[in-house]
This record gives C-alpha cells, sequence and structure tokens, in this order.
C-alpha cells in the first residue's frame, strides 16, 4: 500500500447560532444545532506526510510542537483515517500553519481539524465525501464539521448516541449574499479556559444552560429565515442576541468564563450605534474576546474605520463569505 504527502486548506467558521455545550465529549456530539459561516482566507494549511518510520503521530502548528490533549485529538482523527485505508499501522508527520491566532475564540481548532481530515484522507487514498470528511473532522473538533463546507452551513446535532447523523451540512454557497466579514482582533494571549473544558464547566454549573439549548433550537429557525429573505436587520436580531445568550451561560458559569476585554465591548457598542444611524452591520463573538462583524458591502469601510480606531482593537482584518476545505497542490 502507498501513501503520499498531501496538503490542504480549510476556513474558520463564524458561527451565528452558537456551539456551546456538548452531551457527549468524546464524540463531539452538541446538545443543540448550530449554524455558520466561513471567512475565506483565514483559516489553516495543514500538510499530512504518512511515513514507515514513525511509532507515532507527530505535529507541528506555526513551528509549535502539539502535545497532550491537542495530541490525543490529532491521534483520534487519524486513527479513523487509518481504519478507512485499511487498518495500516503507518503514521504521519503533520504541519500545520494557523493564519489567525490559536484559542482565542477565532476557531483555529476548526480549521485546522476540517484541513487535518481533508489532507489525512487524500494521504492514506481515503475516498471521502464532504459528509465523511465532516463526521471525521468533527472528532477533532465539533466546529470542524462546518469547516468542511463553504459558505453558510448547518451543523446537525443529531440523535444516534454513534454520531453518524451530526455531520455539517451546507445551506448556500459563499456567493449567495455577498456580506463582508470584519475581525476586530483583541489580542490577549492564548485563553486560559479551553473551550472544551468551559464547556463542561457550563453544563455542570451554569443556571441558564437547561434555557440555552432551548434557544438555541428557535434560533436556528429565526436565523434561517433571516438568511433566506437576505435580511440584515433580522439576522442581526437573531444573531446579537444568539451571542449574547451564550456569554450569559459562560458568565454564570461557576468559576465564571470572562473572555471579554473592555474593547469587545467597545466595539458591541460601535456596531449598534451604526446599525442605528443606518449602516448595515452586526456582530457576533465567539469564546475569546476578538469580534466578527457582518456588514453590507456599502458599509464595510465606514464600519471598519470606525471599530479600527477603538483603544484596544489591535488590528482589523477585513474579508468576505468563503469556500471549503479543499485540497492544495504541491503539498
Amino acid at each position: 500500500m502507498t501513501f503520499e504527502r498531501a496538503a490542504a486548506f480549510a476556513p474558520i467558521n463564524i458561527a451565528l447560532v452558537k456551539y456551546w455545550g456538548k452531551r457527549d465529549p468524546v464524540l463531539n456530539l452538541p446538545y443543540a444545532s448550530s449554524l455558520s459561516v466561513a471567512l475565506a482566507e483565514l483559516g489553516s494549511l495543514t500538510v499530512v506526510a504518512p511515513s514507515a518510520e514513525l511509532d507515532a503521530n507527530i505535529m507541528v502548528v506555526n513551528d509549535e510542537p502539539v502535545d497532550g490533549a491537542g495530541l490525543i485529538k490529532v491521534g483520534r482523527v487519524m486513527r479513523l483515517i487509518r481504519q478507512m485505508a485499511g487498518n495500516t499501522e503507518v503514521r504521519a508527520g503533520i504541519r500545520g500553519v494557523n493564519t489567525v491566532p490559536t484559542a482565542q475564540g477565532l476557531a483555529s481548532s476548526a480549521s485546522a481539524f476540517a484541513a487535518l481530515a481533508t489532507a489525512g484522507c487524500a494521504a492514506y487514498g481515503v475516498d471521502a465525501d464532504e459528509t465523511t470528511l465532516s463526521r471525521i473532522a468533527r472528532q477533532g473538533s465539533g466546529s470542524a464539521s462546518r469547516s468542511v463546507h463553504g459558505g453558510w452551513v448547518i451543523w446537525h446535532k443529531g440523535e444516534r448516541d454513534d454520531g453518524l447523523d451530526s455531520i455539517g451540512e451546507q445551506l448556500h454557497d459563499a456567493d449567495y449574499w455577498p456580506l463582508r466579514a470584519l475581525v476586530a482582533h483583541v489580542d490577549i494571549g492564548r485563553k486560559k479556559v479551553s473551550s472544551t473544558e468551559g464547556m463542561q464547566q457550563s453544563a455542570r454549573t451554569s443556571p441558564f444552560f437547561g434555557a440555552w439549548v432551548e434557544t438555541c433550537e428557535r434560533d436556528l429557525r429565526d436565523c434561517r429565515w433571516a438568511i433566506a429573505q437576505r435580511d440584515i436587520d433580522a439576522l442581526a436580531n437573531v444573531v446579537e442576541a444568539n451571542c449574547l445568550a451564550m456569554h450569559s451561560v459562560m458568565m454564570a458559569t461557576r468559576p465564571p468564563l470572562m473572555y471579554w476585554q473592555p474593547a469587545t465591548l467597545a466595539v458591541i457598542h460601535a456596531v449598534r450605534r451604526l446599525r442605528a444611524e443606518g449602516f448595515e452591520c452586526l456582530f457576533t463573538i465567539d469564546a475569546g474576546p476578538s469580534v466578527v462583524v457582518l456588514t453590507g458591502q456599502g458599509s464595510v469601510e465606514r464600519v471598519a474605520a470606525e471599530i479600527g480606531r477603538i483603544e484596544g482593537v489591535a488590528r482589523v482584518t477585513q474579508t468576505r463569505i468563503g469556500g471549503g476545505a479543499h485540497l492544495v497542490p504541491n503539498g
């Protein structure tokens, strides 16, 4: 059996209806379905090189070795791929580059594991469609199930205990609604509590957690309607409320999960003010301090200028809704 080096790029995705809470922390099965958009050019490039000389997988991301819990997740994904390739024992050397900061709430793990699943299957000769890749990637990072796809994506929570029906599905491609995206980077280094650990703490201790799961089911319906209508005001109403609800769950967790910084709150206020002034924009925040702002094409320059002047915003990255995971030639 011959294996070949392969490389893949996968985008980060930003959840509009959030994922926070796992009914199965090993298989990364969520309590509620979620919905996201993929962001162009921001994500992970991963190279997988199988080698009979290795007795264990080795991974380096941005020139830093991956170890501990991270390497365990990598091993879980690679084990699945090797089983699909015929139970081979050949391990791999893996190198990744993230174009967004790691562990700062910008979904770098989602893009990393979507890229790993895509490159890994190619390297081991596994013919996997997007549904299969989504299922594989999910076992490294839950939200990676969405980064396999481009555009507007729903991650179905599924009902099965084995997770076979917990997969990402593209609702619309990247060109369906050409909104722009701004990432307001609030850089405070790696977060002290990982998303995986934070979700488990919230499920155990937050008094709002049960209501949060019910909220997501309702918000998913409303979000899909707003997207179908291409109604940015309706989208803002549901997306911002869902974001604030998730962070309320986090803040009510014991001990509290406080990811926001003063600049985070300043961006929220700026976006709300700009929308009241007639500019098309909305905010959302994952498990970190940075803020993603979606805008209409005619509003992007003004909104970018306003949030770029906020103290504590290190920089603003301007991009668009993009495609999904794909192989990169000559990896």
